[in-house]
């Protein structure tokens, strides 16, 4: 297979890159209108390519002392495949109490992304420059430098690789659908019958969204890969968890509709789990993390998944991550199932 090649993209000669002397100073809007564009459209982490073509790395958080707490182990990177896209995940935390991962998502079939994917890996170190916005400022904390090693660039070069060929594969129509990658395997598909009992009559939490909204603002096809993409992130949080026991957590995700909300439900709950080692849950659980941050978000209930009609889309098993294949006699399953627990409810799989 021929390797990617770089692709020639337009530089902007204008752009200003944070220095060693901006280092505890407030970046003069009007000098960095770029960044200060990129920090409102673009959130917590993001890319960007500097006037010579180099690839920096820009992190921004609320405040200096969630700097201060972010920021305890040294910087690591992941590279992983959801869908069409390379996710490159910056690690700032690997603490096993509190781990922090910012992610960035690339499409490399897009030219400028592809660029961003392949530079990171082929020049010498990356740029990461740490921010906080103070009263509409952005003042830059501090710099450093990441590293990739000769393995993981040969990882992404092949990464880039598939996805480009998927890409193409997606063109043809004959083509049947591309893999999905969680971790280090691919996400199995199962037959949801396969499920005890047990599973389905947990209890959990329903984090409910206004999937309304966020048709509106990404259209429907849109809306749903920005929800299913927040979930992937905090599964792939999940299996990259320092502990082990937290990576091989059982648990499912089912999805509901609330009216007027749409309800991803975690059974079991596990807010406990992290509670237990650290008192900050929506510093240490994926699922906080990732779907109390979206501006959709509404709120959270704990929940009997099977006595609001919700249907599971995975379970992970030991580590790994199972999609749920729903089926006539699975169907049937939930409606017996929930006769029996409510026999005098409406029953919602009937």
């Amino acid at each position: 297979m021929n390797r990617p090649l770089l692709p020639a993209i337009t530089l902007d000669p204008t752009l200003r890159s944070p220095q060693r002397a901006t280092m505890g100073q407030f970046l003069p809007a009007d000098d960095y209108a770029d960044l200060y564009r990129l920090a409102a459209e673009e959130g917590a982490c993001f890319p960007r390519i500097d006037a010579a073509g180099n690839v920096e790395l820009y992190l921004v958080y609320e405040s200096v002392e969630a700097f201060s707490q972010a920021t305890q182990d040294e910087l690591s990177v992941d590279w992983k495949i959801y869908r069409d896209k390379l996710l490159v995940i910056v690690w700032t935390v690997s603490d096993p109490r509190k781990p922090l991962g910012f992610p960035i998502s690339l499409r490399v079939a897009e030219e400028r992304a592809r660029y961003t994917a392949l530079q990171m890996v082929l020049q010498p170190f990356v740029w990461v420059h740490h921010l906080t916005l103070q009263d509409g400022q952005l003042l830059h904390i501090y710099s450093e430098t990441l590293t990739v090693s000769p393995a993981e660039r040969e990882r992404v070069l092949q990464l880039v690789e598939r996805l480009l060929a998927e890409d193409g594969s997606r063109q043809d129509p004959h083509a049947g659908p591309a893999d999905e990658e969680i971790g280090e395997e691919n996400l199995l598909t199962v037959d949801a019958d396969q499920l005890g009992d047990a599973p389905l009559l947990e209890s959990g939490l329903a984090y409910l969204f206004d999937y309304a909204a966020m048709g509106r603002e990404h259209g429907a096809e849109g809306a749903q890969e920005w929800l299913m993409a927040a979930l992937h992130k905090a599964l792939l949080v999940m299996r990259r968890h320092p502990r082990s026991d937290v990576r091989t957590q059982s648990f499912t995700v089912w999805v509901a509709e609330l009216p007027p909300w749409l309800s991803l439900i975690v059974t079991p709950e596990l807010s406990g789990r992290f509670a237990a080692e650290d008192s900050r849950e929506e510093a240490a659980n994926p699922f906080d993390r990732f779907f109390m941050t979206l501006p959709q978000f509404v709120e959270t209930r704990r929940i009997r998944p099977l006595a609001v009609g919700a249907y599971p889309l995975i379970r992970a098993e030991q580590g790994r991550m199972l999609h749920l294949e729903l089926t006539e006699a699975f169907q049937r399953r939930l409606q017996r199932l929930f006769a029996a627990n409510w026999p005098d409810e409406a029953n919602p799989y009937a």
